[in-house]
């Protein structure tokens, strides 16, 4: 537990030894749990990382994240990359302390490699039909998610380089975290990347990344619908698909691209104009988009639920 409070903190061993003037081989050994902390070096593990007395006590290990690494977040340093880990561990802990052994789920989340499955366009379209999604856009994509077991927080990253990550411990409710600072087409779209990771994925491999993108853009946007729409795609079509879909101007713009539906010279100059007005960072039309509040997981947990 020293070792999840002191990387959420954003702390190397040296660091912490230096604010509690100690040697880092201390601190190594102690999270190696090859030494036990004395009662005064506890009470300044507490103090410098800001954390109760109690946590470094709890049971619990630390679970590996799958990382949504859309977008911007191959540039993530490591170590920035290791703090979101710790921090969203830390909260799973107190959500699985929260939840024990009750059940969230009323509707199956499915396990559905890619591989056995026709590929993750194939399996974006079975889970669609599993849970009796209609033609057209999904509503309340938090709402659908969370009726599978889930628990969706949207939290405040230390980085706007991280869209989301999911972590799942074994027996326990998965957990998706989706960093609030970013728009609601855009935590929509990592939503649904998360999603496909649980649906297809258990153990990392090179193909996961664009496996999940492919799942989200399948599952969020279905090409035998969306595709007779992106003919003739110019700003103002892309922002009336963007009120429609639930998903940014851009993502738009690379489905149409990854479905050949759009030539790559109009692409560049579309690409050219979100950059000139400022698109990349702050899209119009989010207004369009309805709020989709996680449900509080204390209300998740009443009897009559």
């Amino acid at each position: 537990m020293l070792a999840l409070a002191r990387e959420a903190k954003g702390f190397t061993q040296k660091n912490l030894a230096d604010e509690i003037g100690c040697q880092q081989s201390r601190i190594s050994k102690i999270e190696a749990g090859e030494l036990m902390p004395q009662e005064n070096e506890i009470q300044n593990f507490a103090r410098v990382l800001e954390c109760n007395r109690d946590f470094f006590f709890q049971q619990g290990t630390t679970v590996s994240a799958s990382v949504s690494f859309y977008r911007k977040t191959q540039t993530m340093p490591l170590k920035m990359f290791r703090q979101c880990n710790a921090q969203m561990n830390i909260c799973r802990l107190e959500i699985e302390r929260k939840v024990g052994d009750k059940k969230l789920a009323i509707r199956e989340l499915p396990k559905l490699p890619p591989e056995e499955n026709g590929g993750a366009k194939a399996v974006a379209q079975i889970v669609r039909q599993k849970w009796g999604i209609k033609d057209g856009a999904v509503r309340n994509l938090t709402g659908v998610i969370e009726e599978t077991g889930c628990v969706i927080v949207n939290y405040s990253f230390p980085t706007t380089k991280l869209d989301g990550l999911c972590i799942r411990a074994s027996e326990k409710p998965p957990i998706i975290f989706l960093n609030k600072d970013l728009p609601k087409s855009r935590r929509r779209l990592s939503l649904a990347h998360e999603l496909g990771h649980l649906v297809m994925h258990t153990d990392p491999h090179e193909k996961v990344e664009d496996e999940a993108w492919d799942f989200a853009a399948e599952f969020l946007m279905p090409a035998a619908e969306i595709g007779k729409q992106l003919n003739g795609l110019n700003l103002d079509k892309l922002g009336e698909l963007k009120k429609e879909w639930g998903v940014s101007m851009q993502a738009i713009l690379y489905r149409a691209t990854k479905l050949k539906k759009i030539s790559e010279s109009h692409s560049r100059i579309l690409w050219m104009q979100i950059g000139k007005y400022g698109y990349r960072v702050n899209e119009p039309f989010e207004n369009f988009i309805p709020e989709e509040n996680p449900r509080e997981l204390e209300t998740r947990l009443k009897p009559d639920t």
